[in-house]
C-alpha cells in the first residue's frame, strides 16, 4: 500500500467551528444555532432519502421506527444473530418479541432463509444488520417486505458509504438507522440518526423521539414546538406515546461536520482494509468476510474466519500483541446467547402473568437456535480499520503478517 502515505485528523477541523458557533449562540427552549436542522437534511440526501431525525443515539433510532410502524405489545421483529445487542433491545423497549435468526455462512449477515421461516401473523418488522460494513441481501428481504405488509429498518450502524447493487446503503429499507457512537465511522461521541421517504412513517418517528409533541413537522431540525403554542394555558401538547430522544445541539455540529468530510473518513477505512486484506489473501487458513458481487462493504472492521481449530483464539491475539500489534476484536456473542434473553425465559416461567405479553409467545432463546453463526462465531477476528494515518495502518499489517508467519 506504500505511496498512498495520508494522515487525517481525528477531529474534523469544522467542527471546532461549528461548535463555536452553538456556544456563541447559547442553549435556548425554543431557538438554536441550526445544526440540527443542518445535519437532518444534509444526511438524509447522503443517504437518498427524504427526511432525517436526529436521535440521541442508534439504539433509540430503530425504537422509534419499530414505533411509527405499530410495533407494539407481542408483535415479532426478525432480527439476525450476529449483531450488537441494540438490534434485539429496539423491540423490547416496544414490548415487542425479538424473533432471532440465522445468518448467511458467508457473507454473515441475516439469512433470507431464515427470515421466510420464522415470519408468522404476528410479524410486523425485519432489521437486518449491515453487519462490519457490508448490507444484508435487501433485494429478497424488501419483496419478502411487500407480501407480509412489513416494515424493513436498515441497522447500518457499522455501515457508512457501503452499497448494495448500485444503491448506497440507506436508501432501500422503509427506514435505515445510523449510530454516530465513538467507535462508528461518522462519531460526535454518541447520537445517531433515523432516515426515511414515507412522510407518514417519518412524522410519527420525529414524535415517537420527541414525547409526543403533537404539532411537530418534519421541517429538519424540529425537535420541539414553539414557543408561540407552547405559551397558552389551554395548548395541549401531546397526543401519542413517545420519548425524549433528541440529539443536543452541540453534537450535531460535531456531526455535521464529520458528514462533511465523509468521504475522507471513508477512504481512510477503505484503506485499512485493504492493507489487511493483502496480507489475509496470502494466509489459507483465514477467510474473510465474503463480498458478493455489486457489494461495497465499508468495513467498520475487517472481519475475517479462523479456518484451523488448533489455533487458539486468544494466543493468537497476544502473539499479535507481543509484536507491536494493537490488537484486535472477537465477535460478540450470538445475540440469541447474551444472559439477558435466558433471564427473560426464566422472568415469564416464573411469573407469566407479569409478562402477558410474552408467556406463550417468547422463543426459547438457547444453543442450536442458530447453528450456522453459533459454530462460526468462536473462530471470527475483527480487525480494526479505525485508523487516521496510512502509515500506522501498513505497520500493523506488517505485523498482522508476521503474527500470521508464528502460527505457520
Amino acid at each position: 500500500m506504500a505511496g498512498q502515505q495520508k494522515k487525517i485528523p481525528r477531529v474534523a477541523p469544522k467542527a471546532y467551528e461549528y461548535a463555536k458557533q452553538v456556544l456563541d449562540f447559547g442553549f435556548h427552549n425554543a431557538h438554536s444555532a441550526g445544526m440540527t436542522a443542518r445535519l437532518e437534511r444534509d444526511f438524509a440526501k447522503q443517504f437518498g432519502q427524504t427526511y432525517g431525525i436526529a436521535h440521541c443515539n442508534g439504539t433509540a433510532t430503530m425504537q422509534s421506527a419499530l414505533m411509527a410502524a405499530g410495533v407494539g405489545v407481542g408483535d415479532e421483529v426478525i432480527v439476525p444473530t450476529f449483531t450488537v445487542f441494540s438490534t434485539p433491545a429496539a423491540a423490547l423497549h416496544c414490548n415487542a418479541v425479538p424473533v432471532i435468526v440465522d445468518v448467511d455462512p458467508d457473507t454473515w449477515t441475516i439469512s433470507v432463509d431464515a427470515i421466510r421461516k420464522h415470519i408468522t401473523p404476528r410479524t410486523r418488522a425485519i432489521i437486518p444488520v449491515a453487519i462490519s460494513g457490508l448490507p444484508a441481501d435487501l433485494d429478497p428481504i424488501m419483496q419478502l417486505a411487500k407480501e407480509h405488509n412489513l416494515v424493513v429498518i436498515e441497522d447500518n450502524a457499522q455501515c457508512i458509504i457501503g452499497s448494495y447493487k448500485g444503491r448506497i446503503a440507506g436508501s432501500i429499507g422503509h427506514f435505515a438507522s445510523f449510530s454516530f457512537q465513538a467507535s462508528k465511522t461518522l462519531t460526535c461521541g454518541d447520537g445517531g440518526i433515523l432516515i426515511c421517504s414515507d412522510e407518514t412513517l417519518a412524522l410519527k418517528a420525529r414524535k415517537a423521539a420527541t414525547i409526543g409533541f403533537k404539532d411537530l413537522t418534519l421541517k429538519p431540525g424540529n425537535n420541539v414546538v414553539s414557543e408561540q403554542m407552547r405559551c397558552q394555558p389551554d395548548y395541549q401538547r401531546h397526543d401519542s406515546i413517545g420519548w425524549n430522544q433528541r440529539l443536543p445541539e452541540i453534537a450535531s455540529a460535531v456531526a455535521l461536520a464529520e458528514l462533511e468530510r465523509i468521504d475522507e473518513l471513508d477512504a481512510m477505512r477503505k484503506y485499512s482494509a485493504m492493507a489487511f486484506e493483502q496480507v489475509v489473501r496470502a494466509c489459507k487458513w483465514l477467510v474473510p468476510q465474503k463480498n458478493p458481487a455489486g457489494y461495497v462493504n465499508a468495513y467498520w472492521n475487517y472481519a475475517v474466519r479462523i479456518m484451523r481449530d488448533d489455533i487458539v483464539w486468544s494466543k493468537f491475539l497476544s502473539t499479535f500483541i507481543d509484536l507491536g500489534g494493537d490488537g484486535f476484536y472477537g465477535s460478540y456473542q450470538p445475540a440469541h446467547l447474551e444472559p439477558i434473553f435466558a433471564n427473560l425465559n426464566k422472568a415469564v416461567d416464573a411469573n407469566a402473568q407479569r409478562y402477558p405479553h410474552f408467556a406463550g409467545r417468547l422463543p426459547r432463546y438457547q444453543h442450536g437456535m442458530c447453528p450456522v453463526w453459533e459454530k462460526i462465531q468462536p473462530w471470527i477476528i475483527m480487525l480494526k480499520t479505525n485508523y487516521f494515518d496510512t502509515a500506522e495502518v501498513d505497520r500493523q499489517a506488517q505485523i498482522f503478517a508476521k503474527t500470521l508467519k508464528r502460527f505457520d
